[in-house]
């Protein structure tokens, strides 16, 4: 099995680090291969930053399609361009939000997510809006960090995020916390561990490994995008730069 993790950013920060971070939860026989973009932002924080990236994660969805991968993951918790890819493409494409968020729900009743930035929030609540209607989301708190400052797992990162995934639990009432960028791969079970010592047994949710174990379930159970939803586009002319 072959996924592909598109990386919605243009970046310095090479590729293989992000495929470690993954492969530590992947099962033999998986090959994860991740590929950041050409052109678009340096991070996702906001709308602005969705739609520029967009067109590009879509090119990519298409040329992984082309090159024989079962799987795509739109590598950041805002889900960028998803949708599209599902209606250009015949194989799975998840976002590593809706798959962390999914994961989460199928353990807990109450989430609470712990973001970047400020910025971000109105943006995530769009793309929950299911999940709050239902009552099953309960809080979006961030830890005021731009992506760009997340750097390999720092102790100060580690203090903010810990600071606010225990302020979900004890100001809002959650069960369950999903680290709110893709980003925070990594933190999980160390968050999870230091809350156990302080009493609270609660999930922690790793975007990173919620999008490799659900887009591994979805090509191991044959589950294809629903030509009903997601049909494919209508031909037209398009005037795209040339990648």
């Amino acid at each position: 099995m072959k996924i592909l993790f598109i990386r919605p950013i243009i970046t310095n920060r090479a590729d293989y680090l992000e495929e470690d971070i993954v492969k530590e939860f992947a099962l033999p026989g998986i090959e994860v291969v991740a590929r950041h973009l050409e052109y678009g932002p340096d991070s996702i924080e906001n709308e602005f930053d969705l739609v520029y990236s967009a067109p590009f994660v879509l090119a990519e969805a298409i040329k992984g399609q082309q090159d024989g991968f079962d799987g795509i993951i739109s590598y950041c918790f805002a889900n960028p361009a998803v949708e599209a890819c599902r209606e250009a493409v015949a194989i799975p494409v998840l976002g590593s939000g809706e798959a962390a968020m999914a994961l989460a729900s199928a353990v807990g009743r109450k989430i609470g997510i712990v973001t970047i930035l400020p910025n971000i929030i109105p943006l995530i609540y769009k793309q929950c809006k299911d999940y709050i209607a239902s009552g099953k989301l309960v809080a979006v708190r961030n830890a005021n960090i731009p992506v760009v400052g997340i750097g390999d797992g720092s102790d100060e990162i580690f203090a903010k995020l810990y600071k606010e995934s225990k302020a979900c639990i004890e100001e809002n009432g959650a069960d369950t916390i999903v680290l709110g960028c893709t980003g925070f791969a990594g933190f999980a079970k160390r968050i999870s561990d230091k809350l156990e010592k302080d009493g609270y047994i609660v999930p922690v949710i790793d975007p990173a490994a919620a999008s490799l174990k659900m887009i591994e379930a979805l090509v191991t159970c044959n589950v294809k995008n629903s030509s009903v939803t997601y049909m494919s586009p209508i031909e037209k002319q398009y005037n795209l730069p040339e990648r």
